[in-house]
Formats: structure tokens, sequence, C-alpha cells
């Protein structure tokens, strides 16, 4: 193990850059929810709410989808052992874990 805290490989810095859009989005994804209670009152409002609420969870699931993969291929594949990498993939597999208990609540 180097010790590095960035990582050297092009899958690494993926797996960084994929996490690291994960969380500049979810501030914006809390602040949508706090604007459902403003824009109550109309349809258009309620769907627009509702559409960005959708595409903003789609864009998170590919996101924490898009960090596991890399983030576990450049430490399992590529031999990359810098710090930020094994937190993308732990925070990740947080996500995809989360994902999995969602489709499977959904399904029962």
């Amino acid at each position: 193990m180097n010790g590095a805290i960035f990582p050297h490989t092009s899958v690494g810095k993926w797996s960084i850059i994929l996490i690291a859009l994960f969380l500049a989005m979810y501030v914006p994804f809390l602040l949508l929810n706090q604007f459902d209670t403003i824009f109550h009152s109309t349809l258009w409002s309620d769907n627009t709410a509702n559409m960005l609420r959708l595409s903003y969870m789609t864009t998170f699931s590919v996101l924490g989808l898009g960090a596991f993969v890399t983030g576990w291929w450049a430490i399992l594949k590529q031999k990359e052992y810098a710090v930020l990498v094994f937190f993308a993939a732990v925070l990740s597999s947080g996500l995809v874990m989360l994902l999995v208990m969602e489709l499977v609540g959904i399904f029962e």
C-alpha cells in the first residue's frame, strides 16, 4: 500500500469524480425538498417538482453505481490503493446497498 491520497489511474480518478458529483448534487436535492412546500398550490408546480425529483434520483443512482463499479475496479483490478478511492468505494457501496433495499421494497 503506497499511502497516496489521490489516485494515479484514470479509473481511480473517475471514481473520485463520480462520488464528488454525487455529493455536490445532494445539496440542491435537499433544497428541492424544501421548495416542495412552497410549490404545493398548482398542478404545474407539483408536476415540475416531481419530475425534478425523479431526474435527481435517477442521476443519483447512476452516479452511485458508476462510483461503485469504477472504485472497486480500480482497487481490485488495477491495484489502486489511494485513500480517496477507498472512500469512494466504501461510500458508493453503501449507496448501492440503499438502492438495492429500495428496489426490494418496491417489488414486495
